[in-house]
């Protein structure tokens, strides 16, 4: 018996997701059996998943299925399992029925153990209960790191040692998914105590989370995000789920009292937008421990669906096109041939790339900017993705539209990456996805235009607050006095602003017009959060939000959060 200790890591692993669309309903659920396979193939200690097993917080009875056979499947068996639990299960699994772990259960016969903290996707349900659990107290996987209050918090690490006398020692810590302005200041405040083992020094420490990891809202001083530098520095190695992007060799990274630590990022195995974080390739990775030392040893996903994402401006190609201007488009417009040839130069490379074992049909996404001359005509229409509908395996969303109002111009900006507040009509061509949480897209979305949709109108925090609130409500009638009640109360506090920017005209109208389109928005908004479906919403008095789900997983599921107190009634707890 080796003296090392050794696991797979994975993360946000989503099962269930797109298990009604035809072509890739059971692509989040290969994924699970190729981890669970490489765990058995890689004869590792355990498997360590760092949260959204499920893509639901109440998965589907077929989905519920698929798991649980897939770890009856593969761990349950007669291999034998050296690691040796030296913390007392009782204040590891308090939160669970059975304050066990599986594989000293003596009424079971768990040959490969699996720990796993909870994501936000398959986060509370109800009755303090994660779908998580009832995997933990079937015995099929060790649910740790569930936490219902954040103002004093223990964390106990779970103790795992191998060889003779315990020679490696592990000290397994996990966080399940929090809402990161308040995980973030609990450890600012140090609200949150990290339980130390007896003799520290002997243990390798790891840390699993599931946050946000770069900053992810411009309208909070906090970012919503977890910092770096608030993570203590005994820990060795940091396992950060819920990133989707596949980072799985080690990066080392300043911590809270200016020591250092590995964070592994593991991604999804499992795309569950299209864009360039998911066109990563995916793996997972083993991680070998001695002593207090580790090696990463990443393992590709063989059979995960390629994902291809291209943007193509079409000033870029031809700056100069002879085009006029016109609200219908003729018979083959030039743009229809510069994208074909763009769909199928990107064909190519998905054929020149694919596994052997990998689905024959990619998932695509060209992205197609229209700027300067090319916005004198109306776009293509998104079927025109139809004409691709036995190469790809997203035809309806192979192609995504945006116009670039110019500076000077009247053309509407429908760019979302790289929004600059500064110049927020130009598109800029470099920096990343630029995510951002619901805060921003309602400031976005109402900051701007005349004064129908002006959010200076109603205060932003409050409507935050307000969502935040009401998406933990499960009476719809409660919910919609909920909002209605907030509104009328914000139209009241800015009565005099509203006065003042309608001039003369009939006020009480104004006001019951600008109460109804902020009511529906608000009411839009909660639905988006509660559905996670991407949607535009456009209200009565014209303000058009677009909510894009390109990794808005990433972003939390626009969960969102506010400090202020001017709205009463709503406490931030």
């Amino acid at each position: 018996m080796s003296d090392s200790i050794r696991f797979l890591v994975a993360s946000d692993i989503h099962a269930g997701y797109g298990e009604n669309k035809a072509v890739i309903g059971n692509d989040s659920f290969d994924g699970l059996e190729e981890v669970l396979e490489h765990a058995v193939k890689q004869d590792v200690d355990f498997v360590l998943l760092g949260g959204d097993l499920y893509h639901e917080a109440v998965p589907s009875r077929f989905t519920e299925h698929r798991v649980k056979s897939l770890f009856r499947q593969h761990c349950l068996s007669n291999r034998p399992v050296d690691l040796r639990l030296d913390s007392e299960p009782s204040e590891i699994f308090s939160g669970s029925q059975f304050q066990i772990a599986n594989y000293e259960d003596p009424n079971l016969n768990v040959g490969m153990p699996v720990f796993s903290i909870h994501g936000n996707h398959d986060d509370f349900a109800g009755k303090g209960l994660v779908a998580l659990d009832l995997l933990h107290d079937g015995g099929l996987v060790n649910l740790f790191g569930k936490f219902t209050n954040l103002d004093k918090m223990e964390v106990v690490p779970l103790l795992l040692s191998k060889g003779e006398h315990g020679k490696t020692k592990i000290a397994l810590y996990g966080i399940g998914s929090q809402n990161d302005d308040r995980l973030a200041r609990a450890l600012q405040t140090n609200k949150i105590k990290f339980k130390r083992p007896p003799n520290p020094e002997e243990y390798f420490s790891i840390f699993v989370v599931h946050q946000n990891r770069p900053p992810r809202s411009t309208t909070r001083s906090t970012g919503k995000y977890l910092p770096m530098n608030l993570i203590p520095s005994f820990f060795h190695l940091v396992i950060w789920g819920h990133e989707h992007e596949c980072r799985i060799e080690p990066e080392q990274f300043e911590a809270s009292d200016r020591g250092e630590v590995f964070v592994v990022q593991p991604g999804s195995t499992v795309a569950t937008s299209i864009c360039p974080d998911e066109a990563v390739p995916k793996k997972v990775g083993v991680v070998e421990i001695k002593d207090t030392t580790f090696k990463m040893t990443p393992v590709p996903l063989r059979r995960t669906r390629q994902v291809v994402y291209e943007e193509l401006i079409l000033a870029k190609v031809d700056p100069n096109p002879r085009i006029h201007k016109s609200n219908t488009r003729g018979k083959k417009e030039p743009d229809e041939r510069i994208i074909e040839d763009k769909i199928k130069e990107m064909l190519q490379e998905a054929a020149a790339t694919r596994g052997p074992e990998q689905p024959d049909l990619p998932r695509m996404r060209l992205k197609v900017v229209y700027s300067g001359a090319w916005t004198n005509i109306p776009p293509v229409n998104k079927n025109f993705g139809y004409r691709f509908k036995d190469q790809v395996a997203n035809p309806a969303d192979l192609i995504m539209i945006k116009r670039v109002r110019n500076v000077d111009g009247d053309e509407e900006d429908l760019g979302e990456r790289d929004f600059d507040p500064a110049n927020p009509f130009v598109v800029t061509e470099e920096g990343g996805e630029g995510f951002q949480s619901l805060g921003d897209l309602v400031q976005k979305a109402l900051a701007s235009g005349n004064v129908e949709n002006r959010c200076k109108l109603l205060d932003i925090q409050s409507m935050q607050k307000v969502v935040d609130e009401a998406i933990r409500i499960d009476n719809k009638v409660m919910r919609k006095k909920l909002l209605s009640d907030a509104v009328e109360h914000q139209i009241g506090i800015h009565a005099g602003t509203v006065a003042r920017a309608l001039g003369g005209s009939d006020f009480d109208n104004d006001v019951r017009i600008i109460e109804k389109s902020a009511d529906k928005c608000l009411k839009q908004l909660v639905t988006a959060n509660l559905t996670r479906i991407s949607k535009e919403c456009v209200d009565d008095a014209g303000i058009k939000l677009e909510l894009d789900t390109q990794n808005m997983d990433e972003a939390d599921d626009c969960e969102v959060l506010a400090d202020s107190d001017e709205f009463p009634g709503f406490a931030d707890d």
